[in-house]
């Protein structure tokens, strides 16, 4: 059962014959005025380089549109790249002075005194207060605010 030593299906074998039939007699000139149309046979005179060159003229075109749209799609790329990097710096501009600002609010007594007379109304237990009508028209507090030490 061990095909390596067993070389009785080498000998055995039975011979294929295979015989040879001859192809139809057809006349090398003949074939192709019988299967290719007429136009084909002027296409035929055409000498083969200016097919070459014309496959070149349509491969040469096609890639200079794709470069010509890949480099305006770059460009229109990174003009909006520049516009988004000149908006991000704004911004990081305006968000750093309202930190200091906001800092400042927070720590300057001088700005915390001045917010707090302004917008709420307060006075010092030291300040002499003066009603005064109509001093700004839709003001809600018309007051005049005089130090006791300017006064005495």
């Amino acid at each position: 059962m061990n095909r390596i030593g067993n070389t009785y299906w080498l000998s055995n074998r039975h011979p294929i014959r295979v015989t040879a039939q001859a192809l139809p007699d057809f006349s090398a000139l003949d074939m192709p005025r019988k299967i290719i149309p007429a136009t084909a046979i002027r296409l035929a005179l055409i000498p083969s380089w200016v097919f070459l060159g014309m496959i070149l003229l349509s491969t040469l075109g096609i890639c200079s549109t794709v470069i010509l749209r890949t480099r305006a799609e770059s460009n229109a790329s990174y003009s909006q790249y520049q516009r988004m990097v000149a908006d991000l710096d704004t911004a990081r501009r305006a968000n750093e002075s309202l930190q200091l600002e906001t800092h400042r609010m927070t720590t300057d007594p001088r700005i915390i005194e001045s917010a707090a007379r302004t917008r709420l109304g307060m006075v010092k237990p030291n300040d002499i207060v003066i009603l005064v009508d109509s001093v700004k028209q839709g003001s809600t507090l018309g007051t005049h605010r005089l130090s006791a030490k300017a006064s005495a």
